[in-house]
């Protein structure tokens, strides 16, 4: 597996802006991001991890929400970026199509469903960087680290690991592929 250490001449996104939560900084800080790749937020809310990627890089951003009052205020905030309302378990978006796919909210409907589509819409290499507490799960029926990251490896993500950020972490899986090619483009 592939770290950021081992990612030479890749732009850190260590240094997070102070506006961002806990969850949304444990993924940022796990994301292998990179110049023009294609993110998606699963449940980006406000905006606020787009907006912060916004500021760090020029990428394609893409978010899912829950309503299309929500989503055109975040594609406003973002000059023009790519935002639906959608479920979690039915993401509208091509195979192959993104090279990281962010969550930092719990997931919304049935695990398995949600983490396929995760799996279906990023290319070979592609990661996928849930947020889940140190502690205990934070409210009823979320899951903890190790059942996310069994889950994960069922669904098909290769290099299931857990990285550890303040009072969160981030799960992360690979899509199977040659990870090479993501950092080799």
């Amino acid at each position: 597996m592939l770290t950021k250490t081992q990612t030479a001449g890749k732009l850190s996104l260590l240094g997070v802006h102070q506006h961002l939560n806990a969850a949304m900084r444990a993924c940022v800080n796990w994301a292998a991001i990179e110049e023009h790749d294609k993110i998606l937020d699963m449940a980006c809310g406000d905006g606020r991890i787009l907006a912060h990627l916004n500021d760090q890089l020029r990428l394609t951003l893409c978010g899912m929400c829950d309503s299309s009052d929500q989503a055109r205020a975040v594609s406003e905030l973002l000059g023009g970026a790519d935002v639906i309302p959608a479920r979690m378990e039915d993401i509208p978006w091509r195979d192959n199509t993104f090279d990281e796919v962010l969550l930092s909210s719990p997931m919304k409907g049935d695990p398995q469903r949600v983490l396929a589509e995760a799996l279906r819409v990023l290319r070979a290499g592609g990661q996928f960087v849930m947020a889940s507490a140190l502690l205990s799960p934070r409210s009823e029926g979320e899951m903890n680290r190790r059942e996310l990251m069994r889950l994960m490896q069922e669904a098909g993500f290769r290099e299931v690991s857990f990285r550890a950020t303040g009072l969160f972490g981030a799960v992360i899986g690979w899509k199977k592929g040659n990870l090479e090619e993501k950092f080799c483009r």
